[in-house]
């Protein structure tokens, strides 16, 4: 064996950051809207608060989050993940403890709406695609899914867990599990495992030697991104700045795609417990069917992870859409329990999907050296739109006592974006860099 061939062979440090990311997405899971959904009861019979109101929470730390964005990427490019995430875990966590002390609305707003919300913008996706695109580009798609895994293994253990702590001990005794499993696995791990770039360390992005006469991004461009690479004989990793991408077409076309998705799951993940619940099933099937979409979405991610790197084809950008469409439709029909399930598998499917081709398409079309910056601007319009989808979700059943119109619009939204998102077009960047 040839020493490349024992160098090539040798552990990347680059699974050492998805291992990171992928505690912090065990974190991260409670910030989800479906998690929230299952205290809808709980605070209803306790404080007499209507859904709309309790979504309101999930609105303000979308406004929150959206407003931190901006802020939190340039932090992520200049300092990388490894500061970020121990100070969003502390403060996320802090405040999950302080929601076990609320005692009104405005209390629950500003402790788990504002201050929760800052700390999951530190520990998030946000900071954890970043840091994992730095240290990937060949195979950003597998190290992207595998790191996502952990929200859904999350769901997996804690939604069953949840149901029956709340069920048996109460909703603040929950929050308290939430926080210290928020310390426990964000605090050590993206303090000991966590390193910026792999140029920091002497290596380069996916372990590819410095001989590779393909290098790591060459792969993930389409033919006419190489060309232009070639014509300025340059390597050709995507370089823009933030002003840059703002002015090009495709980031309004990916992040207005996202956005519109993002109202409609943002609305139908914080309500699907109590619609399930509302629909007549028990607490032990609707814990039952939340952890059934959970699996789905850690099985397949693996699988969407290597599809996604090819996520420039059309018919894959638009897969996520097309299936959040399908299962929407038959969440109309949910009352009958064999329609349940579907439903729940190919929606799982859509948002596992939706998830890592988003990050994808936004790495692929705008480089590592400002993804924290350019990101954080489309964290900015989809947590925009995202933020209403729980008050006209909750809105509307309030208003008319069923969630069925809601589905119907926002399976038109789903729709919709699913047919946007093809006319999308690798955009040209105005320079290219080394790769490493």
């Amino acid at each position: 064996m040839t020493s490349g061939r024992r160098k090539r062979s040798r552990y990347f440090y680059g699974w050492n950051i998805v291992a990171a990311s992928f505690m912090a997405h065990l974190a991260y899971a409670e910030q989800f809207s479906s998690t929230l959904g299952l205290f809808f009861n709980p605070l209803t019979r306790e404080f007499g608060w209507t859904r709309t109101q309790i979504s309101i929470v999930q609105t303000i730390s979308r406004v929150v989050e959206a407003g931190t964005a901006p802020l939190a990427g340039p932090l992520v490019d200049r300092f990388g993940a490894r500061t970020l995430l121990p100070v969003g875990a502390l403060v996320a966590g802090t405040a999950l403890v302080g929601v076990t002390f609320v005692e009104s609305l405005w209390q629950f707003y500003i402790v788990r709406g504002f201050v929760a919300a800052i700390g999951f913008t530190l520990m998030g996706n946000l900071v954890t695609s970043v840091a994992i695109n730095n240290w990937f580009i060949r195979m950003r798609g597998r190290a992207l899914a595998i790191s996502s895994t952990g929200a859904s293994i999350s769901n997996v253990v804690m939604i069953p867990v949840a149901v029956y702590v709340i069920a048996e001990y109460g909703w603040r005794e929950m929050f308290w599990i939430f926080a210290i499993i928020t310390w426990i696995v964000v605090l050590a791990p993206s303090t000991i495992l966590i390193r910026r770039r792999p140029e920091d360390m002497g290596l380069r992005p996916d372990g590819v030697e410095p001989d590779d006469p393909q290098g790591p991004a060459r792969t993930t461009l389409l033919p006419e991104q190489q060309r232009a690479a070639s014509q300025e004989q340059a390597m050709p990793e995507p370089v823009w700045t933030r002003k840059e991408a703002l002015r090009a077409p495709a980031f309004w076309l990916i992040a207005g795609c996202f956005a519109i998705s993002s109202l409609a799951f943002q609305g139908i993940n914080i309500s699907l417990a109590p619609y399930v619940q509302d629909l007549g099933y028990e607490e032990a099937l609707v814990a039952a069917a939340l952890t059934t979409r959970a699996i789905v979405m850690a099985v397949t991610l693996p699988v969407v992870g290597l599809v996604a790197e090819r996520s420039n084809m059309g018919p894959v950008r638009a897969l996520p859409f097309i299936l959040q469409t399908i299962g929407c439709v038959l969440f109309l029909f949910a009352d009958e329990v064999y329609f349940l399930f579907p439903a729940l598998i190919v929606y799982g499917m859509g948002i596992t999907s939706l998830g890592v081709t988003q990050e994808v398409l936004w790495a692929n079309s705008f480089g590592r050296l400002s993804l924290g910056s350019i990101r954080s601007m489309g964290f900015v319009v989809t947590f925009g739109f995202g933020a209403t989808g729980p008050i006209v979700m909750s809105l509307i059943y309030d208003l008319l006592g069923s969630y069925r119109p809601a589905f119907l619009i926002f399976i038109a939204f789903f729709a919709v974006s699913a047919v946007l998102i093809l006319f999308l077009r690798p955009p040209r960047p105005p320079r290219y860099a080394r790769a490493g």
